[in-house]
Order: C-alpha cells, then structure tokens, then sequence
C-alpha cells in the first residue's frame, strides 16, 4: 500500500458518524510511527522502530521481521518481545507456514482464535499454542522483500478490519523505510568499498613510485660500489705500469694493498646482491645446529676486524657476563649477522671504541650486544634502516662506502633463526644493536 491509500483510508475513517476513539489514536498513532521511520536510513533503527511499533499497535506477545536474501532465501533479521529484548534461543520458533504463505502470495493473514480454526490451523500453530498472528508482507515498487509478523499466546480482541488494514498501511510504508535503509547501507558499503580500493591503488601506486626510486638507487649505487673500486684498481696498475715506482718501495705495497680492497670490495659488493637474490627466491636453505657463540663466531670476527679498529685508532673490546655459549641456528647467517653489525660498528666509528658484550637476558636467553661511539643513526632514518639499498648519506658525495644491502640482509638472517634484533641509536652519539637468542 501506498500513501495515497493511507489517505484514503483515514478519509473513509472520517466520513463514518460513529467512528470510535481508538481508529482517531491509531490513525494519529500510525502517521507518528511513520514519520519516526522514514526519518533514518540507518537500517538496524529502522527495523528495530518497525518491529517495536508493529508489536505495540497489534499487541504481541513477540514480532518478527524476515528479509529477503541476495539468494532469494527468507532469513530472520530481527526478533523482539513486547519488551523490546531481543528473543532467546529457545523461544525463538515461528509459524514458517503462515511467513512463506504471505510471502508467496503477498497478502496479508489475520489469524484469531487459532487453535480453535481447523481451517487454517497448522502444526506450527499447534506446538507454540497461539492464538492471534498477523503477517504481512513487505513490499516496495512491486518487489517483496520480506515480510513482518507478530503472534500472541492469548487473544488480544482486535478489531479484524481496522487492525489489518492499520497494519498493511504500517507494513507497505515499513517496507518503502527498510528499502532506502537497505539501498542506503549497499551506498554506505559500496563507497567503503570503493575507498578501500583507492586507497590499495593509491599504496600501489606509492608502492610503484618507491619500487622505481629504489630501482634507480640500485643503479647509482652499484654504479658507485663498482666504479669506485675498479678506479682504484685500475689506477694501482696503471702506477705500476710507468715504471716509476721501486719494487721494494712501500708506495708499491700500498698499492698492492688499494687493489686488494678494491677487488674486495666488488667481490663483496656481488655476494650481497647474490644472498639477497636467494632469500627472495627462497633458494636458499636454513640448516640449523647446535655451535659454540663464542668460539665458533664472535672470537673469529672479533680477531678480523681487531687489525682494522687498530689502523683507525679506536679500541675493540670483548666483554662476557655468562659462560653460555650454546644456541641453535645456522652458522653461515649468523655469522654474517655478527660480521655485518660489528664491520658497521668499526666502519662508522672515527674515534672512541667499539665493545662487543655477551649476556644473558632476565628471560635466561643468552644475548649479544654491539655499541659504538660512532656517527650514530636520525630518528627519520630509524624507520627505513632494514629497507634494501637505503642509506641515511646517498649519492656520490657520501662519506661511507656501502651498497645498502647489509642490514637488509641482517634483518632477514635474524628472522630465519628467530633473532630478535633491536636498534638504538643517536645521531652523533653512537649505535646500539642488540641480538637475542631464542
């Protein structure tokens, strides 16, 4: 039904001499209940002020509101009592004959005295002992979409005509008020649906924009890793061949040493890459065994880099608060974790020292600890500080060699033998890198 038979309606009301004070506050009642309904789109309000009227003006005991699913099946949305709660479990049993009947047929049905009608009594009807039922459908622009219905276990005296005809005025505009909820909650999820999809676009997009910058990044820092090192190279040889230099001469010696850094240099360069290719791949495969912390890995790079930290005046010292040494990992990339924080330690310190500490943690796990007095790390570049080929100084203008893969590698050492790795640093005060073992 529609406003324009709402209008009739009440029309035909108030042409009749004798009409009583009950069809005047139920008219009244109507239309209010109506403009509250048709003021919100938000679905679960409407359905909640459609069920709580439709059992106030029939006087139920309960009501349901049953809608229409994208598959065409009937499925219940809400169920209330005469208080408003919404039904428990084990009340919450309906006559699904008179609710499909309605719905099939799109007409309404006033059931008084049910247990009593042999005619339309069924085994639904029966079981939950009612006595009045009123369903009617729900229908907008000539679509059902569902319908409402209310029962009572007592009989409630209603006046048959006026109460169903109040009620499929109340039913045809409830339907029209659940339509633009629906329409309007579908608008509601296809815009968050759309502003997600922007959104993955658009970190797509960055994405794209971060994967280009990187790219070019590669390339000037490969290009600086690798020509660097081939210019010292190439320039140690090209001293050599002048013949202007004494065999036993130690301008000689330091060349010999430039060449040897240099090709170093580049070989390390290639073997970063080449590690970071293979754990993207997934190629390369994690044998985990029992070693010695000490002896096995932290003694040995300690001993590498001690001539190092000598030639550039700062101090490498070892200190040990726990005799355990044990942990399960794979050697390689633990080692080269070690390596990787203590070569960043000594390259990145000009003065003051380098102190690597062994510990136990309250936790019982034993733990390494690499601080410097170096040129620490910005809070702006903290973020991005396990990021491949990102670096605080870029460029050719940079004071550190270095292609930006180390940490990167470190971080995903740490991960595949379940490393916690935890950084701390001032810029201009020192790094802090802890590991712990789990």
């Amino acid at each position: 039904m529609t406003i324009m038979k709402l209008a009739e309606f009440i029309s035909d009301l108030n042409k009749t001499e004798n009409k009583s004070n009950t069809s005047d506050s139920n008219i009244k009642l109507i239309l209010e209940i109506l403009r509250k309904i048709n003021s919100s789109l938000v679905l679960a309000d409407v359905l909640d002020l459609v069920l709580k009227n439709a059992i106030s003006i029939t006087k139920s005991d309960r009501g349901f509101i049953v809608l229409q699913d994208d598959k065409g099946n009937l499925e219940f949305v809400l169920c209330l009592d005469s208080e408003g709660q919404p039904l428990s479990e084990e009340i919450f049993n309906i006559s699904t004959t008179v609710v499909n009947e309605v719905f099939q047929s799109g007409q309404s049905r006033f059931i008084e005295s049910a247990q009593d009608d042999t005619k339309n009594k069924s085994q639904s009807i029966i079981n939950l002992e009612l006595q009045t039922i009123i369903c009617a459908p729900l229908i907008t622009k000539g679509e059902k979409i569902g319908v409402v219905y209310v029962d009572s276990k007592t009989l409630n005296k209603l006046e048959g005509k006026e109460v169903i005809e109040l009620f499929e005025i109340f039913a045809s505009q409830a339907g029209i008020a659940i339509h633009n909820a629906l329409m309007h909650q579908r608008q509601v999820r296809a815009n968050f649906e759309l502003n997600r999809a922007n959104n993955e676009l658009e970190m797509a997009k960055q994405q794209a924009e971060k994967f280009e910058m990187l790219k070019n990044h590669f390339l000037l820092q490969m290009s600086h890793e690798i020509r660097t090192p081939f210019n010292i190279i190439l320039g140690g040889i090209h001293l050599l061949r002048s013949g202007s230099l004494h065999l036993e001469s130690s301008e000689v010696k330091d060349i010999f040493d430039m060449i040897d850094s240099g090709g170093n240099r580049i070989i390390r360069t290639v073997d970063e890459i080449m590690e970071m290719a293979k754990i993207k791949s997934g190629n390369y495969e994690v044998r985990h065994e029992a070693i010695h912390l000490e002896k096995d890995i932290l003694e040995e790079v300690i001993k590498t880099y001690k001539g190092l930290s000598q030639k550039k005046g700062i101090d490498l010292l070892f200190e040990k608060t726990t005799e355990k040494n044990e942990i399960i990992c794979d050697k390689f990339t633990t080692y080269q974790i070690i390596q990787e924080i203590i070569d960043n330690a000594v390259k990145f310190t000009k003065k003051g020292f380098v102190k690597v500490k062994k510990y136990a943690t309250d936790d019982g796990n034993l733990a390494v600890e690499v601080s410097d007095t170096g040129v620490g790390i910005s809070a702006d570049y903290m973020e991005h500080i396990f990021e491949p080929f990102s670096q605080e100084d870029t460029g050719y203008s940079r004071k550190f060699e270095g292609n930006g893969l180390a940490l990167a590698l470190v971080k995903k050492y740490a991960e595949m033998n379940n490393i916690f790795i935890d950084i701390s640093s001032k810029k201009n005060a020192g790094t802090t890198v802890r590991l712990i073992f789990k």
